[in-house]
């Protein structure tokens, strides 16, 4: 039998990749080791000895996982046996859920923690045994006998030592692993969770909670099994202490026992206040990350309005209540530190103290020797990491509950009922049967029993291939009814059937940052013919003909490097690829042209378009398509008020006839208006935006003109500056080699070159009472054993007289006095580190990447994903708060510490001096080794957790696009892919710290058996015991100090990876000044902000980044005071191009405010051919863009509201009283709606300003423009999300309430700039037309703008 065990070993043993197809298997690193070889962490050698070489990238680390942790089975099993106790009981519990999946692999790890601890106290009995050999060869001399056993005792506790740092590393690595597991899991069901959340639970879960409870919360998780497995092993220990200290110092132990009994309320005082703290704390951060990621995702319109101060100081208000929370926590770190620091040392102090005056028989003074007093220390010394672990197993423990219990609480937030709506995928045989049916249906957006319904008795049905329009006003509930028909509200009453495939394309288009290929295919088979003939029929093939990398051109995050119409397209041409029975269109046409809108129509939606044989419903606030839809419902008050066909609603003479008379285009050119040229091959004419060569009547000829992207611009043909790849978001940029000393100097200048000092020196104050403490223990068993051998008395009374000699009063006062200095400065330094300087350093740094943020330009964002910048405010900050400062805490507590024990040991045993050297070098290496592969690994975990957030925030936009068009799958599968990426760095980074943990403390057990080697052979008369026992009760405690101080000072090293990543922001170039002094020589008269609104551009050009081409091109007009501009162009010819320019968004590029600002003391730019912009004679690149911004006023294409309340939205400045606000609201025709409201102007506004229409959120927008009193108004696509009753109004409310101000308008429906003093047209980023509308339209076919007003039937 045991020549077969040893047998089964050898073969074991044997070097896995000895063969080719081993070597060329795809099995991890850790699958193909041998046993050996996952004992000591080998398998992860070649990976440590590469990041010496050179610089380790993603692609080295790839398939670092384990194959048992890839497993699709191990995650789904969470989520079923969740499920079943969910179902079980009505309080289930997630954790227990949690360790009853992973019982079966937890149990034989959590038995090896206890053989593991019980192993580790062997070292302190071996210790006294060979303590008692040198006593004995102290006595009477060395022996061979003598000399032998102690060779034994000193093999055997580096063989113990050895044993317990391979079953460590093998138990944190398992467990390790099995956590991280978990955390996958759970972050898989927090995603999944966020695809099935009922509106009710989406209002109450903002995008910021969710995120957190992905990046922080599943986080907890990452050491849970080891940190619990404390509670296991930790009773273990401290029992296995008390036991042997009762053997060495009978009864006078129990003093120990009382002491920890006396600290064991502080615990549960601890806990319990803790506990309540961290729930605050996360509260706290939860509104912080929400209330961040709501505004960078609107930055463009913060800094439009120039809200920036306002918003930072709402950002750094939270954080201050969240910083506050730490400050607590870090007071209750400081009080308790009297347990987890310096316990050990108050138990010593009681416990020696009742031995020396009690603890002899007959309670005489106890005898006291180097075997008694230094195993004694090194079992409290040992007890200390028990004792410690307590109360960080209770903190850790807390965390997991309580990060645990937002989860559950998340995933019991209630679901969308799928039974609201009855679906069958497949289209019904029967083709007179409908494909949507909605029966006597009432519809809200929440289950409050007092809400009143946002739809009423919804009676519908729309037949196969047939074309349904919905109309009506803003926020009678147009989208509401598409969103019950895909079940995304509570049905209240009645039934929806859906049969067949639905495609649905939302007002507000959801594109992913990803190529114009994938956005349209979306996950589905390339067919080449299909796809290219939608291209066409969405008309993106002009598009995609100018584009960097055409289809494979990658759309920014958010489509920001589209323009709306373009997105708007893309979005109606992925769901044209789907293929779908069913599609549901939430006003898609709004966001384009009218010639645009034409081809749209008859291309794609329309009666001939290639969706003709579809269902299609069509919410639409226009009304030039109406008359060949098939059905229209007018929606009123969230009833269908009328329904029928356009000849049928116009017969009965009621609203819709009155909508249509009263606002229709009486002058349109109905179906005289066609497209006017012909389209053949991939070329579209005017109705898409390639105009034929037209002859002016000068007899010149009008370029063919193409529609350009509203932020890529037009690329010529020798332009090597623009990737010809199409990637406009580049990869996240990882750092080489080492963390450069200025980023741990810039958190040490954040926290104070003070405060940083005083930790310093009241952690060497703490240590030299540590050291001062077993010298004087020294000192007293010399003396203590001198007297006993000089026959002193030892009665029981006599040592307390204080008479002759040692005085035991005089000791235990010392003693006392050292220990009590101790207790203090750990108190002290942890308050002042962890109350005050982390605080402190926490603050500034955050304050700097929040306030650069806010600074950055906007190309800054156009470039980055949204998702890095939150890993940066999110989970970067959070190891900047949390662990960092531990980290460093113990880097200068573990130094100190081994410093004093060198010198302890070199002092005591002078041959350690010549192993000395050998071992320095030895850790060097190691060190050495480490860093490179564990710091280069860090950053690479850094960056692949920034796709997870990106991911998460871009579905949870997405949500009901995703689930209407049944794709929680394929998301989902895409969320485990980014997930399992990031672990595998993760564990590729645990692998490293294991490899580091076995080969130090095997280095460590090298040091402890080189030691007692050292003293066995030099025993004898002339060797002195109690120097022994000091230096191996030293050395003992270098297995620990080695260990943790190369541990946490490299874990400090890639903690600061992230400060250099929100360092890497902070040093990025900013804006232009928010303010600057008026230029001197401007006269008194024309002081800013501007009273007349007079605006020139002269032979301005300009570029939204470096590297990209001109978006317009010496651009040249002025606009006098009071004079009213509509701004007409092509999608992409630069219209918003011009409003960004004049707000500064984008720099003038041949005069930038560095032109003028280079040399502002003197004003000496003297250019002539500087482009620039002026308003009321001013140049506004003199003046800070805070002031500039603030002065103008404007209404976006996209009205983007914020969590908060109706007020904040409108006055985030709180500059306005109440009446003011009313009477905005008022005058932008929303007042009696907020009226209706049961709070008012304090009515919730929810993130994105989901509970109100896009209509509304236009008229709250317009309430904005019209509180700033500003000389300057520019409306940029503002109406282009209301109806055209609404959009009459909107038109009035600007004519009399603005008449006095200079208003430049941007609109696709050219009727309303008709009325304008001039219009300005531009075309491929050039002014070719300024005039009168009327002068314009007198050239005919001359004109460009005569000619887009014929195409959109205003001539």
């Amino acid at each position: 039998m045991a020549v077969c065990i040893l047998l089964g070993l050898l073969v074991e043993a044997w070097p896995r990749e000895s063969t080719r197809l081993q070597r060329q298997s795809d099995a991890s690193p850790y699958d193909k080791a041998n046993l050996l070889s996952r004992l000591t962490i080998s398998y992860v050698q070649p990976l440590v000895s590469l990041a010496v070489q050179r610089t380790i990238t993603p692609d080295d680390i790839l398939n670092q996982m384990p194959s048992w942790m890839r497993d699709r089975t191990g995650w789904e099993r969470f989520e079923s046996e969740w499920d079943k106790n969910v179902a079980a009981c009505s309080s289930p519990s997630l954790v227990r859920t949690v360790f009853w999946v992973q019982a079966g692999r937890i149990a034989p790890m959590y038995f090896l923690r206890v053989l593991a601890s019980c192993l580790m106290f062997t070292i302190p009995m071996l210790l006294s045994r060979l303590l008692e050999s040198l006593q004995e060869a102290h006595a009477h001399g060395q022996t061979r006998r003598n000399l032998a056993y102690g060779l034994v005792l000193a093999g055997a506790m580096f063989a113990a030592a050895f044993a317990v740092t391979i079953l460590k590393a093998v138990i944190r690595q398992t467990l390790l692993l099995l956590s991280l597991q978990t955390k996958v899991a759970l972050t898989g069901m927090i995603y999944k969770k966020a695809l099935k959340l009922s509106p009710g639970a989406r209002s109450k879960s903002t995008t910021g909670e969710i995120v957190n409870h992905m990046s922080v919360d599943a986080d907890v998780w990452q050491d849970g099994f080891y940190d619990m497995s404390s509670w296991v092993s930790l009773p273990v220990e401290i029992g296995a202490a008390m036991w042997l200290l009762y053997g060495l110092l009978g009864w006078s132990s129990f003093a120990s026992i009382a002491a920890l009994l006396l600290v064991t309320p502080l615990q549960v005082w601890r806990a319990r206040v803790y506990n309540g703290m961290l729930k605050d704390k996360l509260t706290v951060m939860d509104e912080r990350v929400r209330l961040t990621t709501e505004i960078l995702a609107a930055i463009k319109v913060v800094k439009l309005y120039g809200w920036e101060s306002a918003f930072k100081q709402r950002i750094m208000e939270v954080r201050g209540r969240e910083l506050a929370a730490l400050k607590r926590l870090g007071v209750i770190f400081a009080i308790m530190s009297i347990v987890f620091t310096s316990a050990t040392l108050i138990m010593s102090l009681l416990t020696l103290s009742v031995y020396a005056a009690w603890g002899g028989e007959g309670f005489s003074r106890g005898q006291l020797t180097p075997q008694t007093v230094f195993v004694s220390m090194t079992l409290f010394s040992m007890l200390r990491t028990p004792i410690g672990e307590l109360s960080e197993t209770v903190t850790h423990t807390i965390n997991v509950i309580v990060g645990t219990n937002r989860i559950k609480r998340f995933l019991l937030l209630e679901e969308i009922l799928e039974s609201s709506v009855s679906r069958d995928p497949e289209v019904p045989m029967d083709p007179t049967l409908p494909l949507i049916t909605i029966e006597n249906a009432s519809f809200s957006w929440t289950k409050r029993p007092t809400a009143i319904p946002t739809l009423r008795h919804i009676q519908l049905s729309v037949t196969r291939g047939s074309i349904m329009s919905v109309v009506g006003r803003v926020g009678q509930g147009k989208s509401s009814l598409l969103s019950a028909i895909l079940g995304e509200m509570y049905t209240l009453q009645g039934h929806v059937s859906i049969r067949g495939r639905v495609a649905y394309v939302p007002q507000h288009a959801w594109i992913l940052n990803a190529s114009v290929k994938d956005n349209i295919l979306f996950g589905q088979p390339y067919d080449e013919s299909r796809y290219l003939q939608i291209l066409y029929s969405a008309g993106l093939e002009p598009d995609l003909a100018i584009l960097p990398a055409g289809d494979m051109t990658e759309i920014g995050e958010r489509g920001i490097n589209l323009s709306g119409g373009q997105k708007q397209r893309v979005s109606l041409a992925r769901a044209a690829y789907a293929d779908a029975d069913i599609y549901l269109l939430d006003d898609p046409l709004s966001a384009v042209d009218a010639h645009v809108d034409r081809h749209l129509w008859k291309r794609l939606l329309g009666p001939e378009g290639m969706l003709k044989d579809k269902t299609r419903i069509l919410v639409t606030h226009g009304i030039h398509h109406l008359k060949e839809v098939d059905q229209i419902v007018l929606v009123k008050d969230g009833k269908v008020a009328e329904r029928g066909t356009y000849d049928e609603l116009m017969a009965l003479r009621s609203v819709f006839h009155q909508l249509i008379k009263e606002y229709s285009i009486s002058h349109r050119k109905a179906d005289a208006q066609e497209d006017t040229g012909s389209t053949t091959g991939a070329t579209l004419t005017d109705s898409v935006g390639i105009d034929s060569v037209d002859s002016r009547s000068d007899g010149s000829s009008l370029a063919a003109t193409i529609e350009l992207p509203e932020v890529i611009a037009l690329p010529s043909n020798d332009n090597k500056k623009i990737a010809s790849d199409g990637k406009l978001v580049e990869a996240e940029k990882i750092k080489e080699g080492t963390v450069d000393f200025t980023i741990s100097l810039a958190y040490v200048r954040a926290a104070t070159y003070k405060l940083a000092g005083l930790v310093v020196l009241f952690h060497v104050n703490s240590h030299g009472c540590l050291v001062a403490t077993n010298l004087w223990l020294k000192y007293w068993i010399q003396n203590d054993a001198g007297k006993g051998d000089n026959g002193d008395d030892r009665s029981p009374n006599s040592h307390l007289t204080g008479g002759e000699g040692f005085s035991l009063k005089l000791f235990i006062g010392v003693f006392t006095a050292l220990t009590a200095v101790y207790v203090l400065s750990c108190i002290i330094t942890i308050y002042v580190g962890f109350a005050i300087a982390r605080i402190r350093a926490s603050y500034t740094l955050h304050r700097d990447l929040i306030s650069k943020i806010f600074r950055l330009p906007c190309a800054f964002f156009d470039t980055t994903p949204l998702g890095r910048i939150i890993n940066r405010i999110s989970s970067d900050l959070q190891g900047i708060d949390d662990k960092l400062p531990w980290a460093i805490d113990e880097v200068i507590y573990w130094g100190v510490r081994l410093t004093a024990s060198v010198i302890i040991i070199s002092v005591s045993t002078p041959t350690f001096l010549v192993a000395l050297p050998v071992f320095i070098v030895a850790v060097a290496v190691i060190q050495k080794y480490y860093l490179a592969s564990s710091r280069a690994v860090k950053r690479i975990f850094h960056v692949s957790k920034s796709p997870v957030f990106q991911n998460f925030n871009e579905t949870l936009g997405g949500v009901t696009t995703i689930r209407a068009m049944s794709l929680q799958e394929r998301f989902k599968a895409g969320n485990v892919g980014l997930l399992l990426t990031h672990v595998n760095a993760h564990v590729a980074y645990s692998y490293c710290i294991r490899w580091v943990d076995v080969r130090l403390q095997s280095l460590s057990a090298v040091v402890i058996l080189v030691v007692a080697v050292g003293f066995v052979v030099s025993a004898g008369k002339d060797m002195d015991p109690t120097t022994a026992g000091l230096a191996l009760s030293f050395t003992l405690s270098i297995t620990q100090e080695i260990n943790y101080l190369v541990r946490n000072y490299c874990e400090t090293q890639n903690l600061l990876v992230s400060v250099e990543r929100m360092c890497e922001y902070t040093d990025m170039e900013t804006e232009a000044p928010e303010t600057l002094p008026l230029d001197p020589r401007v006269e008194a008269a024309a002081a800013w902000p501007p009273k007349h609104g007079a605006i020139e551009f002269a032979n301005y050009s300009t570029r939204y980044r470096e590297g990209l081409d001109l978006v317009l091109r010496n651009v040249s007009f002025k606009v006098g005071a009071g004079e009213k501009v509509g701004i007409v162009g092509r999608t992409g010819a630069g219209k918003s191009s011009l409003t960004l320019a004049l707000f500064r968004m984008i720099e003038a590029a041949n005069g930038s405010w560095i032109h003028s600002s280079s040399s502002r003391e003197g004003y000496e730019v003297t250019e002539e051919d500087v482009g620039k912009i002026m308003i009321d004679g001013i140049d506004i690149s003199t003046l800070g863009l805070t002031d500039l911004r603030r002065a103008l006023a404007i209404i976006p294409q996209d009205p983007i509201l914020f969590a908060g309340t109706i007020r904040d939205n409108l006055d985030p400045f709180q500059e306005h009283s109440d009446a003011d606000l009313w009477e905005a609201l008022d005058r932008s025709h929303l007042k009696a709606y907020i009226q209706t409201l049961p709070d008012g102007l304090s009515s919730k506004v929810i993130s994105n300003g989901e509970n109100f229409s896009v209509g509304q959120r236009s008229l709250i927008c317009l309430g904005r423009a019209l509180l700033r009193k500003t000389k300057i108004l520019v409306l940029d696509e503002a109406t282009s999300a209301v109806d055209v009753e609404t959009d009459e109004l909107i038109q009035k409310t600007i004519r009399v309430e603005f008449k006095d101000r200079t208003l430049l308008t941007i609109a696709h429906r050219i009727k309303t700039v008709m009325d304008s003093d001039k219009i300005l047209v531009l075309e491929q980023g050039r002014v070719v037309e300024f005039e009168s509308p009327k002068v314009l339209l007198a050239r005919k076919h001359g004109s460009l703008f005569y000619r887009l007003a014929e195409q959109s039937g205003e001539v």
